[in-house]
């Protein structure tokens, strides 16, 4: 108080400091005349979503640390079947299924929770979607939830089935679908809808939002949709595996949402038969004009985003995971059998051709290719049990480091890569390792 009674003395300023924050008060106010800040959710920087970008890539521009190590590992209680996230603020986003908190965000300085929620059936085979302020968006039997950086609920959104992995469509807008084929596009803030609601199959049914999701292990009939959408921002358009009502096998779809006549709409735009089916998630390409599937013949299948006109077919050898990582410039990695060789191809436009395999490697994960024209793998270490972080070459394979994962057994869901570099992933078995460089190691 004796403070505030204190009498203020002017001090008179230097001339060129006088200026300087003359020009930044007009700068800063001039910015800001139109009174108006854009605050609509989009993607947080780093490994925000399911596959790391809306495009189900698995690609990452941050450049890894040359002295990574292992920072630290935590027990989630249960097991681990989707990949894990890193939001924008570096924090490690896991879904489980655990008795107990089988959601968690975890900070990355020492694994600790942020918080934890207890969720519902379905939730556990989902990856979080976090926009530029953390805030976390995932689904759960019969529900979707936008929470707060916090943990805090800010709106649910009822749904038809179980809600799959969420994908930003756009400045602001959020795309769900579910496993019984809803389609929903809506506001991130209030959870209005930003186009009229879409059912793949008129038999959806808002009773029983586990109907199918049995299925959707083994892609079977009962799933509509098994896996997340692979969305192209740019060209507001999205790509479903779908398995249509009667039918002998599940095809790809590409779907529209652009405004047409005022009013935004979400609208089929082709069909495509995949022989013998497809199985996993779509992916499309860094510039939209390409998108790949697999096929339950064993095929990597690359479609015209456009028009869904095959563009090659690549005999794979198996489906094996049914994921993949593709770079802006046509590398592709199929994530094979748990054990199998590491391989890459490259997309030519109009074929596909194997440019190296790692037969010595037994890769047990989802790879991650990445900016610095290498990839991120988790291989079974030589005569062990044990797994091991690996770095290889994207030009020829050549492994260029490797960081063992203590304790480790089973597979990896994934690598995330965070926006300054570090990387998280899981085992099956439900441990969460992440590396970091050594200088933010405290006693590295």
């Amino acid at each position: 108080m004796a403070a505030a009674l204190r009498p203020h003395r002017a001090r008179r300023l230097p001339a060129a400091v006088a200026v300087v924050l003359g020009l930044v008060t007009a700068l800063v106010l001039s910015s800001c005349s139109d009174g108006h800040i854009d605050v609509r959710s989009i993607a947080g920087a780093g490994w925000s979503s399911y596959g790391g970008n809306a495009a189900n890539s698995n690609f990452a521009y941050a450049s890894v640390p040359d002295d990574l190590a292992l920072s630290w590992t935590r027990p989630t209680g249960g097991t681990v079947t989707a990949p894990v996230t890193i939001s924008g603020s570096g924090n490690v986003g896991v879904t489980s299924n655990s008795t107990g908190c089988d959601l968690l965000v975890l900070d990355p300085r020492g694994g600790r929770k942020n918080f934890c929620k207890n969720m519902r059936e379905g939730m556990s085979s989902n990856a979080l979607l976090t926009d530029q302020y953390d805030q976390p968006y995932i689904g759960e039997e019969g529900m979707f939830l936008a929470f707060n950086a916090g943990g805090a609920i800010r709106w649910r959104m009822p749904m038809i089935g179980v809600p799959l992995s969420a994908k930003f469509a756009g400045p602001g807008m959020v795309l769900a679908v579910t496993t019984q084929g809803q389609i929903l596009l809506m506001n991130t803030q209030t959870d209005e809808f930003m186009a009229p609601e879409v059912r793949l199959r008129p038999e959806a049914d808002p009773a029983d939002p586990l109907y199918g999701f049995g299925d959707c292990v083994t892609n079977g009939p009962r799933c509509v949709v098994p896996a997340p959408p692979a969305v192209d921002a740019a060209h507001e358009r999205f790509f479903l595996n779908v398995w249509p009502s009667g039918a002998i096998a599940s095809e790809v779809r590409g779907f529209a949402y652009d405004e047409t006549g005022g009013a935004r709409t979400v609208r089929e735009l082709w069909k495509a038969q995949v022989p013998g089916g497809v199985v996993g998630p779509t992916t499309v390409s860094a510039d939209g004009n390409t998108v790949y599937a697999f096929s339950r013949l064993g095929q990597i299948v690359a479609l015209d985003a456009a028009t869904g006109s095959t563009r090659w077919t690549y005999d794979n050898g198996g489906y094996g995971f049914a994921t993949m990582t593709v770079s802006p410039d046509g590398l592709i990695i199929p994530t094979g059998v748990i054990g199998a060789p590491l391989t890459l191809i490259r997309d030519h436009g109009d074929r596909a051709e194997r440019v190296w395999q790692r037969t010595d490697l037994a890769a047990v994960s989802l790879s991650t290719l990445t900016a610095a024209g290498t990839a991120w793998t988790v291989v079974r270490e030589p005569g062990k049990d044990t797994l091991a972080l690996t770095e290889v070459s994207a030009t020829d394979g050549k492994t260029l480091r490797s960081i063992e994962m203590p304790e480790s057994a089973g597979f990896t869901t994934g690598i995330a890569v965070s926006a300054a570099g570090q990387i998280a992933t899981a085992t099956n078995l439900g441990e969460v390792y992440y590396f970091d460089s050594k200088a933010n190691i405290p006693g590295a």
